[in-house]
């Protein structure tokens, strides 16, 4: 009698260690799936969906306003941008030449090559020198300042406005003059109280006298010479008659004097 040995061939029993690495092998699979899909969505949607490169080369943009025109152009290229002047305009106070406008504005983040526009000053306008009659000194200041004028100096006359207020201006509103020319503001010292006697051909007594009677006691004596008429009289007054002054104020007297 023969006996046949086992083999394990159909219908024998599946050994528990190889189900095991059957199982894991298949995880391992399954995980590299979901890996991929990831990395290959990741992909598709920088280079394809997103096109903006892995590691940017996007800058400041940087200040340049104020620089010459030139020289900013420079700056910009040398920071990998590209300048381009538009233009020029006018401004009160920036010369000639210089950056007045950037656009993008300054500190704004770009690519590489972005064309940064630019607009140049071609120095300050001529313009009409503002009304500022009746305006108190301070406001008038505040107003020629504003214009692009500076104010060159203050004078005072007697006026019937009120005091410190502007009565006029040297050069008078409305003349055009180039940003930055002084103007003189001419102020109100009060109203005027007395009329300026004539004083011409009086001795230095006479209208010495005639100035005490009108109120006028500040005088001052100079000598003129002359080569006709007597001496010692008036040939030249100032203020001049007729002219309206506070009380106080002084009076030259040119008396006459031979040579």
């Amino acid at each position: 009698m023969r006996f046949r040995r086992h083999t394990g061939s159909e219908g024998s029993v599946p050994v528990p260690g190889f189900m095991s690495t059957m199982r894991g092998r298949r995880t391992l699979k399954q995980v590299g799936l979901v890996v991929g899909s990831f990395v290959a969505g990741y992909l598709v949607s920088v280079f394809f969906i997103y096109p903006t490169p892995l590691f940017s080369s996007d800058k400041a943009v940087p200040r340049v306003l104020d620089e010459d025109g030139g020289e900013a152009r420079t700056r910009l290229e040398a920071q990998g941008f590209k300048a381009r002047i538009e233009g020029e305009e006018s401004h009160p106070r920036t010369p000639k030449g210089a950056v007045v406008w950037q656009d993008p504005a300054p500190g704004t983040t770009l690519p590489a090559g972005t064309i940064i526009h630019l607009t140049t000053s071609s120095g300050p306008a001529s313009v009409p020198v503002p009304d500022v009659v009746g305006f108190d000194a301070a406001l008038a200041r505040r107003v020629l300042l504003a214009a692009g004028f500076a104010v060159s100096g203050v004078d005072s006359i007697p006026a019937n406005s009120d005091p410190g207020t502007v009565v006029a201006t040297r050069p008078a509103s409305g003349i055009v003059r180039d940003a930055g020319a002084g103007v003189g503001l001419v102020l109100s010292g009060g109203p005027a109280e007395i009329s300026v006697p004539d004083l011409f051909g009086m001795t230095k007594e006479q209208a010495m006298d005639r100035l005490d009677q009108s109120g006028l006691n500040q005088i001052e004596i100079q000598n003129r010479v002359v080569t006709s008429g007597p001496a010692g009289r008036v040939v030249e007054q100032r203020p001049a008659s007729g002219n309206l002054v506070r009380r106080g104020t002084r009076v030259i007297l040119f008396l006459s004097k031979k040579p």
